[in-house]
């Protein structure tokens, strides 16, 4: 299992060692992650420091360890600092260890991205509807923005600001993938739904008679991003690198007895879009519009009838009123039945492609057998000219070949009859 950023920290009244996730930010450009030792007994210790590095660093990234040592862990995937250090009664050291900022969105990022969705833009969205493209391209740069300027907004917490870069890195991929999908420049945009929340509901009891200080942590389901929380009730939304999990986090004092309840609002993310499902069913229903008279018939049915069966099963099943453990179950199971039925779809849209190569590949081996049956180049010709002629784009093509050739053709034989003539002539003068 992967170690998080406190292992091995010791702790006691008396002694110990303690590792601080402390980072103090320096030009916001490098960081330094604060490692403190401390020894609380009356006697000199010695104690063995093993602290890991975040998983984004590399070798290159880590400036100065500060005296301690630096080692990579293969099984974990990152490095870590360690050491022996000798500690006084009642002493405590701290080693800053230098690293780049690897947790920060840059600006040529952003404006790389945001070329990749002009590009989108211009070669995929406008061209098939550019009044809903328009909107589309600006759903995306609206988020990349959204990301942008969270950042800013915890630039002076490096924990934070970690926590949401870790958190917003595959967003920021999602964002790309986007920009180049044909499929989301083709999808309407329709009208911004107005969100629909579900609520955690979190219970914290002091059951002491003495006046308590609680960390709350609690984690969200996986599907969640912290955009995604639209009711936080106070609680910070971070992401645990780790178990790759956003969680909420709170300190506060309780009293003796007391009790809080929080309820978090969170957008109800836990539904297949009826777009896509709408989207998948149309597209099913071209393809096999194409091929339920052709030879692929028997192929393309139980697809056809696997994909109508799963889409109404997840209508279905998504009209029914859960509570919210329930109603994230459900939907994790109408995920996976709809990833199904899209590679179903897939697979119906490259039989189509295989039907229609057939197609051409045959149309053009039965007008070079017509060309083959031809006798003179009279005969195409009269082909060619014929008002019966039915002028498809490989008969247009191979007939102005012929009409090249035949130019060609006659152009060498009259120069080749002038020069004759001239011969002839020229043999005839008598000599003087």
């Amino acid at each position: 299992m992967k170690k998080n950023n406190f292992n091995y920290i010791f702790t006691a009244i008396f002694s110990g060692i303690l590792f601080t996730w402390g980072m103090l930010p320096l030009a916001y450009a490098d960081i330094y992650i604060n490692v403190m030792a401390v020894n609380g007994a009356d006697a000199p210790k010695t104690y063995s420091i093993k602290f890991g590095l975040p998983g984004e660093l590399k070798a290159e990234d880590i400036l100065d360890t500060n005296g301690l040592q630096l080692d990579y862990n293969v099984d974990d995937g990152d490095y870590y600092v360690f050491g022996d250090i000798n500690l006084k009664p009642k002493e405590s050291k701290t080693f800053r260890v230098h690293v780049k900022d690897k947790w920060q969105v840059t600006g040529s990022q952003v404006v790389e991205l945001k070329k990749q969705i002009d590009l989108g833009y211009e070669t995929l969205g406008k061209p098939y509807d550019a009044q809903k493209a328009e909107t589309l391209k600006a759903r995306l740069e609206s988020k990349i923005d959204y990301i942008v300027n969270l950042q800013g907004a915890n630039a002076d917490s490096i924990d934070k600001r970690i926590d949401d870069y870790r958190a917003y890195t595959k967003e920021m991929k999602r964002i790309q993938n986007s920009a180049i999908d044909r499929d989301y420049w083709r999808s309407d945009p329709g009208k911004e739904p107005s969100p629909k929340l579900i609520h955690l509901n979190i219970d914290v009891k002091n059951p002491t008679k003495a006046m308590k200080h609680f960390k709350h942590k609690d984690y969200l389901p996986a599907e969640v991003k912290p955009e995604n929380v639209f009711e936080a009730e106070d609680f910070e939304v971070r992401f645990d690198e780790v178990k790759q999990l956003a969680f909420l986090f709170k300190e506060e004092d309780l009293s003796p007895g007391e009790t809080k309840k929080y309820s978090i609002g969170i957008l109800d993310i836990w539904s297949v879009d009826q777009k896509n499902i709408e989207n998948l069913r149309s597209r099913a229903q071209y393809v096999y519009d194409f091929l339920k008279d052709t030879r692929f018939a028997s192929s393309a049915k139980p697809l056809m009838d696997r994909v109508t069966a799963h889409l109404q099963d997840i209508e279905a099943s998504q009209a029914v009123q859960r509570p919210i453990l329930g109603h994230i179950s459900a939907f994790r199971v109408n995920k996976g039945t709809y990833d199904d039925t899209l590679k179903d779809v897939e697979n119906l849209e490259k039989m189509l492609a295989v039907f229609r190569e057939n197609l051409e590949k045959s149309k053009v081996e039965n007008i070079l057998q017509k060309i083959q049956s031809l006798k003179s180049i009279g005969d195409v010709s009269k082909v060619i000219f014929s008002k019966q002629f039915e002028k498809t784009t490989a008969w247009s093509f191979i007939g102005w070949i012929l009409l090249f050739v035949g130019g060609v053709t006659l152009a060498g034989y009259v120069v080749s009859l002038v020069r004759s003539k001239e011969k002839k002539i020229k043999n005839d003068i008598p000599p003087q």
